[in-house]
């Protein structure tokens, strides 16, 4: 008998933090070379959102003065295109991955050595994607006159002369307890209008609020250091990266991953037949491809045949939640139909 299909545009908050965990063990087995290429193209991507922040900021200098809450919002509004992009395309950073290994990691489905291999090739990566986007914005010449070029200056300034050691950590703090947040939400969300929203509120609200980013931080501060920002290589490695990344691994692993693995993976851990792990692992949602043939996860390993099909189920559970027929729309029936062959040899 076919079952109707939800018409719904999110998942409850327990099944998205078990795709979280699934996402966690993915990225955590994924192959060397998906990792470095995924996180370089993600470093460059959120540095298209820090140079479309530094035109922003170069060019309201006066309004810098008169309503410095104003240039605070817009460059909230325009930043986050860069972290949307990187996320729909399948892109990945260091401070969202704080997240997913955190969850893994504390379900003791990775070890503690792949997790911190893990982030610290994800961090460098990004380093390196950052890094190379700022030399095509240089050589392109896109802040090289003024009032940008000041601005760069003024911004780098701002982010490491201003701040103390212990502001820079608390902000960092706060600034990825709110990506990470972001990163929940987009789980949450199964259209791309419901992901572009739930990802740009966080976002828009840790930069007005002048939050600290160590992946943004990797172009932000280095393009302004080049235009004669009078900062050292040390001490932008000290307020500019290894600060906020410490910052950064407090907020999104404290404030998210244990509290929500805490409430919702760990506590109904066996409880939750239809994304249960169980004696099988399944992929997240947006990386079948990113496993090797036979993946070790735990002490089980996994033909990626059998994580397929098994992913294949659990997501035809989440498309059927809680409608009846009659309010299915037309595509929605269609597609149902086109699967009822197999739904009904799973049941």
């Amino acid at each position: 008998m076919r079952k109707p299909t939800s018409t719904s545009d999110h998942l409850d908050a327990d099944d998205a933090a078990m795709l979280l965990l699934t996402a966690g063990i993915s990225k955590a087995y994924q192959r060397l070379d998906y990792m470095i290429v995924r996180n370089f193209i993600g470093g460059a991507l959120v540095s298209v959102g820090g140079l479309v922040t530094l035109l922003v900021k170069g060019g309201c200098g006066g309004l810098s003065e008169s309503n410095p809450a104003v240039v605070q919002l817009l460059l909230g509004l325009v930043f986050p295109v860069g972290l949307v992009m990187s996320t729909l395309t399948g892109g990945e950073l260091s401070t969202g991955n704080i997240l997913f290994l955190s969850i893994a990691l504390l379900q003791r489905k990775i070890p503690l050595w792949r997790s911190i291999y893990c982030f610290l090739v994800s961090f460098f990566a990004n380093l390196a994607g950052s890094l190379f986007y700022l030399v095509i914005a240089h050589y392109g010449r896109i802040l090289s006159a003024d009032p940008y070029l000041t601005g760069t200056i003024v911004f780098a300034n701002d982010k490491v002369l201003a701040p103390s050691a212990s502001t820079v950590f608390v902000r960092a703090i706060g600034c990825n307890w709110l990506i990470c947040i972001a990163v929940y939400t987009a789980f949450l969300s199964r259209t791309v209008v419901s992901r572009v929203i739930s990802i740009w509120i966080p976002i828009f609200t840790f930069v007005a609020v002048g939050f600290e980013n160590s992946v943004a931080n990797m172009f932000l501060v280095p393009i302004g250091m080049i235009n004669g920002a009078p900062i050292s290589v040390g001490l932008f490695i000290w307020k500019s990266l290894l600060l906020p990344t410490l910052g950064n691994m407090v907020g999104g692993g404290f404030f998210v991953a244990l509290v929500y693995w805490y409430l919702y993976v760990f506590s109904t851990d066996g409880a939750k037949d239809e994304i249960d792990m169980g004696n099988e692992s399944i992929l997240p949602i947006t990386e079948p491809s990113t496993v090797a043939p036979i993946t070790q996860i735990g002490n089980i390993s996994v033909p990626l045949s059998d994580l397929m099909e098994s992913f294949n189920r659990r997501d035809r559970k989440f498309r059927r939640m809680s409608h009846d027929a009659n309010s299915v729309s037309p595509t929605d029936s269609s597609r149902s139909g086109a699967n009822s062959d197999t739904d009904g040899k799973d049941e």
